[in-house]
């Protein structure tokens, strides 16, 4: 507000400055003011008439609708057909009133539940950036156990991008913490990190978007331990468990998401 005020009084000063300067060489045939001289007569050039056409909006792009499973699966696509995927046939999606801060004013978010009404995964689009540094003796050693390439858009261009993959990690603390997702940036640099991200850039119309059972994820102490944190006491567990059945359906919702590009 202030910005434009400022500019009105600098306008109407430069016009009190012409009008003077005007008056003392005597000029006329001249009008101060936001619009040209109108003509006596009026133009034959129909034209000047017509209104000043307006760049149209392109549309949002949208997934593609796409046929149900061969077996009992069942597909999800969200109102604006920005994503999609499959989930098993007694499984639900409901949408998350609150997400919370860090997400933009038009990110959607999900989140999927078993038959027996435990989260299995949330996906958020708009998520917000956050940079954070990270002190080297601060950083945790990380082991990726899963890593394997979906189809999925990515703007990503930093140096430790990679192409769209899901994948499921361990980072060390007093226990092994795992989580997993898709991303398209590794980790850190030489297997540590204070903080892994579940996420890839998408284009505009999407964001920064993620489908797991975590945005990001860190190394915690015993205080900082809830009841959805899910760990181990070895490395060798956590394979086994991400290698079992349990896990098999949620690695084929999460792989199965399509996103508009």
């Amino acid at each position: 507000m202030s910005r434009s005020r400022s500019t009105t009084r600098v306008v109407s000063a430069g016009a009190l400055l012409l009008a003077a300067s005007l008056t003392v060489s005597g000029c006329t045939g001249v009008e101060i003011g936001d619009r040209p001289v109108q003509s006596a007569e009026p133009s034959s050039d129909a034209s000047s008439a017509a209104p000043e056409a307006t760049a149209e909006q392109e549309p949002v792009p949208t997934v593609a609708p796409r046929p149900a499973p061969d077996d009992d699966w069942q597909v999800f696509t969200d109102p604006a057909a920005l994503v999609s995927f499959e989930l098993p046939p007694d499984w639900t999606v409901e949408p998350i009133e609150d997400p919370g801060d860090g997400f933009g004013p038009e990110s959607i978010h999900f989140a999927v539940d078993n038959a027996d009404g435990d989260p299995m995964a949330e996906l958020h689009t708009g998520i917000t950036p956050v940079e954070q540094d990270c002190d080297p003796d601060n950083a945790s050693p990380y082991t990726v156990i899963l890593s394997q390439p979906v189809d999925l858009p990515s703007t990503a261009e930093a140096e430790q991008s990679i192409d769209p993959r899901l994948v499921v990690r361990l980072i060390e603390g007093y226990r092994f913490f795992s989580s997993f997702g898709v991303t398209d940036v590794v980790g850190g640099a030489d297997g540590a990190a204070c903080e892994l991200y579940n996420t890839v850039q998408g284009p505009e119309h999407v964001g920064l978007y993620s489908f797991g059972d975590a945005i990001s994820f860190t190394a915690l102490t015993p205080e900082q331990v809830g009841s959805r944190t899910a760990s181990f006491d070895t490395i060798a567990d956590a394979e086994e468990f991400f290698d079992s059945d349990q896990f098999s359906a949620v690695r084929r919702m999460i792989a199965s998401l399509e996103v508009a590009q």
